[in-house]
């Protein structure tokens, strides 16, 4: 008597070209929207078989082995929560607002201090990733990047060929992706709006970014000053190129860099008491919002446009350097901004 299939569960059977391929780089190659650790916990969770027995990660599959497999949406997230438990580890807090949302594309507020996915010293489930893990699981994709402390709209595009198209347009100075920043920074540009055109070579080995004329990759980054303080300004910022810190090191690069940033900067954070005898103002991270973001939808091509609220601990910060400003202080707390680079 025939057995119904089991809906959680599905078969395949390993084609001839993929011989000779460990067991977690084949589910890896042919299921892109789970990491391989994801699959590789599944694995050792005895939850993948081959030929009929419980299969491990190292091992090498022959052709027409036949594949037990789980639906990996409905069994990735309970050994995701299992694994998060054994370890102790809970997720950081999080404020995450949505921005847009359909069925391939979604757009988010990142939070400061959220990295947006693992790397040295990071755990996975401290990252926007993680956060997200839902979403994730479901096929979305990043097609972009955030520092840890940049807040603002960050985009992720569900499919593997539209998140491929959507992550050159941003790669593309003409791919039609506008991204407009705020920030705040040490000193008062002059002039009040300008281009910077520096070619910008990138960090090494966790190094930092930096100017080079004859090496670097062509970067252009478009600022307009919207407010002028003792000593510091509020910039809009419209990057045509995407690389890496690119306007951390440009506007250090002209003699106003972020007022606080640890790498590019003079501060690793900044305190000044607010002349109304209320909250001082300390902030601890780079001062850099992603505002704005347009682009075209990945399926449609119909322009999408969000912005994103500026975030408390920056609103605060200007909401002092304004009372500041207007009661003629001389300093206002600030040091002279560092020379511009040669």
């Amino acid at each position: 008597m025939a057995t119904e299939p089991n809906p959680d569960r599905r078969q395949a059977r390993v084609p001839a070209h993929l011989a000779g391929v460990r067991l977690d780089r084949f589910l890896a190659d042919c299921f892109p929207n789970y990491s391989r650790r994801q699959l590789s916990d599944a694995v050792k969770a005895g939850l993948v078989c081959v030929n009929d027995h419980k299969g491990k990660p190292g091992q090498i599959l022959a052709a027409n082995d036949r594949l037990d497999l789980p639906v990996w949406s409905k069994t990735l997230p309970g050994l995701e929560k299992k694994r998060e438990s054994e370890r102790g580890v809970g997720r950081a807090p999080t404020e995450i607002v949505e921005l847009y949302r359909d069925d391939d594309l979604l757009i988010v507020a990142k939070p400061p201090g959220l990295p947006v996915h693992a790397g040295a010293g990071i755990s996975t489930m401290h990252t926007l990733i993680e956060s997200l893990r839902e979403d994730v699981l479901a096929g979305f994709g990043l097609v972009h990047r955030l520092d840890k402390d940049t807040t603002g709209a960050i985009a992720l595009v569900r499919g593997e060929e539209m998140r491929r198209v959507t992550s050159e347009r941003f790669a593309d100075p003409a791919g039609g992706v506008i991204k407009i920043y705020e920030a705040i920074v040490s000193g008062v540009p002059e002039p009040a709006e300008d281009e910077i055109e520096a070619p910008l070579l990138p960090p090494s080995h966790g190094g930092r970014a930096r100017v080079d004329d004859d090496e670097g990759r062509p970067a252009l980054t478009r600022y307009r000053t919207l407010e002028s303080f003792v000593r510091a300004a509020r910039l809009e910022i419209e990057l045509e190129t995407g690389r890496t810190h690119q306007i951390r090191v440009h506007l250090r690069h002209r003699g106003y860099p972020l007022l606080v940033d640890p790498i590019y900067g003079t501060r690793k954070a900044w305190r000044i008491p607010d002349p109304r005898g209320r909250r001082d103002v300390y902030l601890s991270r780079t001062p850099l919002h992603a505002r704005r973001l347009e682009l075209p939808h990945p399926r449609t091509g119909q322009r999408i446009s969000v912005d994103a609220p500026v975030p408390d601990d920056m609103k605060h910060t200007l909401e002092v350097l304004r009372v500041v400003a207007s009661r003629g202080r001389i300093r206002g707390g600030l040091p002279l901004p560092p020379p511009p680079e040669a």
